[in-house]
């Protein structure tokens, strides 16, 4: 009879490194984000500054003390409440503020040299402050936002203009999109669950979650290996007694009307008061926790039958996080069997904490390494318009292996008013040029004629 579960991710430890970003100014603003993201280039956080919300987007490899005169992302005139990097360029951010208006960012490759305050677009809809933004990870230009309007908003920025609007019953507490785009869970503050369908504008299921009445978060389950069967999906959340508790549900057992149903599993974390906000990792089927206010992170393995989380261990450290992140997966560190690679916010630094395998074996490791997703668009904004889904493109881990091609481009295509207004002018500049030439030949053909 075994005692010890088998497992090859039994032992995953999660290793800081000794470099960090530090003599941070954090904005005081409490946010229900993540309230850090990053990617291979650069990472962002909210920063402490007068007048309207301010994003400091600092460079991936920029380790020390920051400079107090840091260049900062500045052109909202209300704070940031929501902010994501696009997941097919590093170099394009997002933000939403509650001055009710959604911004789109150019990052140079080399990172801010000066205040950036110029948007390349800006996105205005929303009645209210805009609470929460999120890229579509497999369409490119296809942006989804939450606002205390009570309504989901889904744009296409090629277009720059809303192509779907769903109204919510309640404040969003978080939002994600599905693996593959089609669909979006969102929580709210009524305690349920609403898996939306943006194209058809409506609300497809939706379930009581908890009974607590701290907020919710959301994450999705699958493998990206069998992408079809991602149909589940993780809250957190808390229960009557004050207990953090996470919980699985099977969107296909979910009732449209909202009643409680489509529980597969709820399991009581802790008593602690801070948000748990999920990470899911498809590769490896790990589940990670990190809750605002913990110094640890868990880590469970996922499986699709009882008990459906197989606790592993947790990440512990002194001090108290305000936020965590987890990078891209093509982000990691294959040469070290690292598996995750997560950024830990404190209060006055950044650091960075590596999640591995203990392996003898230095070579690469195909059975904790499986394809990853590319960062590479599956389809463009009109084909996920006109009804198509696709899964994401995915990507060898290997070192050496030649890398997949977008199928449906390279980066989103979006044109700044300011580059369009430049365009515009030349054009008027032109036609001008031309009626001038046309009223001349003009002329002489009928002098000529005479």
């Amino acid at each position: 009879m075994k005692v010890v579960r088998d497992s090859k991710f039994r032992h995953v430890f999660g290793n800081a490194s000794k470099e960090s970003f530090q003599d941070l100014r954090l904005s005081s603003k409490p946010l229900e984000t993540t309230g850090i993201r990053g990617n291979s280039k650069f990472i962002c956080i909210p920063w402490e500054a007068g007048g309207g919300g301010t994003l400091a987007v600092i460079p991936s490899t920029r380790y020390g003390r920051l400079p107090r005169d840091l260049p900062l992302v500045a052109g909202h005139t209300g704070g940031i409440m929501d902010f994501e990097f696009s997941p097919f360029s590093d170099n394009l951010l997002v933000s939403a503020s509650e001055d009710t208006t959604l911004k789109l960012w150019q990052i140079p490759d080399e990172g801010l040299s000066s205040h950036l305050k110029d948007p390349v677009l800006t996105l205005e809809g929303h009645g209210k402050k805009v609470s929460f933004c999120t890229f579509n990870p497999s369409a490119e230009n296809i942006l989804a936002s939450t606002s205390f309007d009570m309504t989901c908003k889904v744009w296409n920025l090629a277009e720059q203009e809303v192509s779907f609007t769903v109204p919510v019953p309640d404040q969003v507490m978080h939002v994600k999109w599905n693996y593959n785009g089609s669909l979006l869970a969102i929580t709210s503050k009524d305690k349920k669950l609403h898996i939306v369908d943006p194209r058809q504008s409506k609300i497809a299921a939706a379930t009581k979650i908890c009974e607590g009445p701290k907020p919710t978060k959301v994450e999705w389950v699958g493998s990206s290996s069998s992408p079809e069967e991602c149909n589940t999906i993780i809250t957190t959340g808390m229960t009557s007694q004050a207990e953090r508790q996470v919980c699985l549900w099977d969107i296909r057992k979910m009732p449209e009307d909202g009643s409680e149903g489509g529980s597969l599993t709820a399991l009581t974390v802790d008593q602690g008061t801070g948000s748990l906000y999920p990470f899911f990792d498809p590769g490896t089927q790990m589940l990670y926790l990190a809750g605002k206010g913990d110094s640890n992170v868990r880590y469970f393995e996922v499986v699709n039958c009882e008990p459906y989380f197989h606790y592993i261990e947790a990440f512990q450290s002194r001090v108290p996080q305000k936020g965590f992140d987890f990078l891209p997966k093509r982000c990691v560190d294959v040469s070290v069997h690292e598996v995750m690679k997560g950024l830990k916010l404190e209060s006055a630094a950044i650091q960075p904490v590596s999640f591995r395998v203990p392996r003898k074996s230095e070579a690469f490791q195909e059975d904790i390494f499986p394809d990853c997703v590319a960062g590479l668009p599956a389809m463009t904004s009109d084909d996920w318009l006109a009804g198509q889904s696709r899964q994401p493109i995915l990507t060898p881990m290997k070192p050496g292996t030649q890398k997949v091609q977008a199928s449906g481009g390279s980066a989103p295509a979006v044109v700044s008013v300011k580059d369009l207004k430049k365009q515009l002018a030349e054009a008027q500049e032109k036609i001008k040029a031309l009626e001038e030439e046309n009223a001349t030949l003009k002329a002489e053909l009928a002098k000529a004629k005479a």
